[in-house]
């Protein structure tokens, strides 16, 4: 590599250059998260990510130049993209520079887990070295923990939200203590309080994350009420739905197995997430059902204006005859279908059917629940 990246970012953020601020995770204690087990946590030194900002600066002139060269103007469209991608004298950075360019360049990732974690004048100073090289960037990011951002001053947030951050991605995954403790989250529903009130008014936009089933049948309501609760009292700007899959190479697989904790199945994550959002009046802020791991894409809208409308379509899954309910399950977890309208698709609904008719046929009615637990952990 001609920079060091790190090993995830959101979702929300596939279109953006990563920065890599830190090394792995600083707590690495979840049970429910399987990327950095086995990895130590080191902060970088501002030198050596700035040598990193510079040399993805490099590759940007280079793929200009072959632009240029293409007779492109410097526009980094299909044919400049793919002329760089398959030419083996173009180094990887280059390929992944072009990439970035190719979707607007526009936004960067501070990377890895809980980049705000890393000294104030070394987060300055990456933030400045980013505007000088790419000044054309709208929207700098990063991952933060509810621990780290409660003891964060505000005015320290105000700073960094002057030089360039303009978003946080907060992992709350519940609200509710006895989950949090569960699954050794290492931050408390009152840390996430604080740290979303701070990171609002130091005009961070603030999104925060929330993880259906994470409380298994037993913290199921509590867990669902007490999300609600805590979403209430700061109103993030965003609420990301990340519906809970236990990872087979995680320490949550083992409290599963031990009778710590039981799964939800796809019905009663769906009520969970009613409850849930049955418990957001108040709130301004937009919902998002953005991943393949969550059943009802189409739970996005305004809090303060499509409630109803969610909740409405909540209700229009729960009512459906029980075949038609389980074609869909089974049609999502296969990616045969992503929202509600497939159903009246033939063509999606023959290939739903029989993927139904081979699961019944290999596993049985009684085992039915545990194969459609396989094809979701098969997303993961």
């Amino acid at each position: 590599m001609d920079f060091e990246q790190g090993p995830i970012r959101p979702p929300s953020e596939a279109a953006s250059l990563l920065v890599r601020v830190n090394r792995n995770c600083p707590w690495n204690k979840c049970t429910f998260c399987p990327v950095y087990k086995g990895s130590s946590f080191e902060t970088r030194k501002l030198d050596e990510i700035v040598a990193d900002i510079d040399e993805m600066w490099r590759c940007a002139q280079a793929v200009r130049e072959r632009s240029w060269a293409l007779g492109r103007g410097g526009e980094v469209d299909d044919h400049v993209a793919s002329d760089v991608i398959r030419d083996p004298s173009m180094s990887h950075g280059s390929k992944r520079i072009a990439l970035w360019l190719y979707h607007g360049g526009r936004t960067v990732f501070l990377q890895d887990a809980n980049a705000v974690l890393n000294r104030q004048e070394v987060l300055l100073g990456v933030l400045r070295a980013i505007r000088e090289r790419f000044p054309h960037v709208e929207r700098i990011t990063s991952y933060g923990r509810a621990h780290t951002l409660a003891r964060k001053p505000v005015e320290q947030l105000a700073e960094l939200h002057a030089a360039g951050l303009s978003r946080i991605h907060l992992g709350l995954e519940s609200g509710h203590d006895p989950v949090l403790e569960l699954v050794r989250k290492g931050s408390t529903s009152d840390d996430a309080v604080t740290a979303g009130q701070r990171v609002k008014a130091a005009g961070i936009h603030l999104c925060y994350y929330v993880m259906p089933g994470l409380g298994g049948r037993a913290l199921s309501e509590g867990h669902a009420r007490e999300s609600a609760r805590v979403v209430r009292e700061v109103d993030p700007d965003r609420v990301r739905l990340r519906s809970l899959v236990v990872h087979p190479r995680t320490p949550l697989s083992e409290q599963v197995r031990d009778g710590e904790l039981e799964p939800l199945d796809d019905m009663e994550m769906v009520s969970e997430i009613k409850l849930f959002i049955d418990g957001l009046e108040g709130c301004s802020g937009e919902l998002v059902s953005d991943h393949d791991l969550n059943l009802l894409m189409e739970l996005h809208g305004d809090l303060a204006s499509d409630r109803a409308r969610l909740l409405a379509t909540i209700e229009r899954f729960q009512g459906l005859p029980r075949d038609e309910r389980l074609l869909f399950i089974v049609g999502r977890r296969t990616s045969l279908m992503r929202r509600l309208d497939d159903l009246a698709d033939p063509e999606r609904r023959l290939h739903a059917t029989r993927a139904v008719e081979m699961l019944e046929l290999h596993t049985g009615e009684k085992d039915l629940e545990s194969a459609i637990q396989s094809l979701r952990q098969r997303m993961v």
